[in-house]
């Protein structure tokens, strides 16, 4: 009797366990699939999201191009050559507007060359930090002209700490320059200068017509 009610509580515990089992094999498979769904929506959205982001870069380079009249290869650079460094690329557009009016050959009286106007004190040394040979005649070429021009107002953002009138008017005046506008300025803000205001004016701008341009096509 008591061999029979040992294999009693034996069976009861084995068909518990095999249940058991069956249970905690369902829940890894539910999670399995849950994870693998998981894996799915977070595929689709990361999918979308460089979808989204190749798109409206597209659009930021088509835009470029009908405003300054460049390439497409030559835009694509300097959206390219901003992202790279971090730099806001309608600053750059406005330097280049403010320098140059967007005329890759255009010279100044003080031998200011290409669309950044780099003066060969400036340009010189930035091409070599950057590996490059320095040849003033490359100064009108776009994609040279744009790298220095990109590299230098990167520089000078980051040793001003975003400080954009110091990188701008230091842009146009020199380091030095920027110094001694500074202790003779009044104003609040005594790196603001023309140059500076100018600037983030075109900035404003034509981030402001890029973003309606962008809504109304996509309305």
């Amino acid at each position: 009797m008591k061999r029979e009610k040992y294999f009693a509580v034996l069976l009861v515990i084995c068909i518990l366990s095999y249940f058991m089992m069956v249970n905690l094999s369902m829940i890894a498979v539910a999670e399995d699939m849950s994870d693998h769904q998981f894996d799915i929506v977070r595929r689709h959205a990361m999918i979308y999201d460089l979808k989204n982001s190749f798109l409206m870069q597209k659009e930021l380079i088509e835009y470029i191009c009908s405003l300054t009249n460049f390439e497409y290869d030559d835009s694509e650079f300097l959206v390219n050559e901003c992202k790279n460094k971090n730099i806001d690329p309608f600053i750059v557009l406005g330097v280049i507007k403010r320098e140059s009016d967007f005329n890759p050959v255009a010279q100044g009286a003080a031998g200011e060359r290409g669309l950044g106007q780099l003066m060969e004190n400036t340009a010189k040394p930035v091409a070599e930090n950057l590996g490059y040979v320095y040849d003033p005649d490359k100064l009108f070429e776009t994609r040279y002209n744009l790298k220095l021009t990109i590299t230098q107002i990167a520089y000078l953002v980051e040793l001003y700490n975003n400080d954009m009138h110091k990188a701008l008017t230091a842009y146009n005046r020199g380091q030095i320059g920027l110094i001694e506008y500074m202790e003779n300025n009044n104003n609040e803000n005594s790196a603001v200068s023309d140059y500076s205001n100018m600037v983030l004016k075109f900035a404003y701008e034509y981030e402001k017509n890029y973003v309606q341009e962008s809504t109304e096509k996509k309305s």
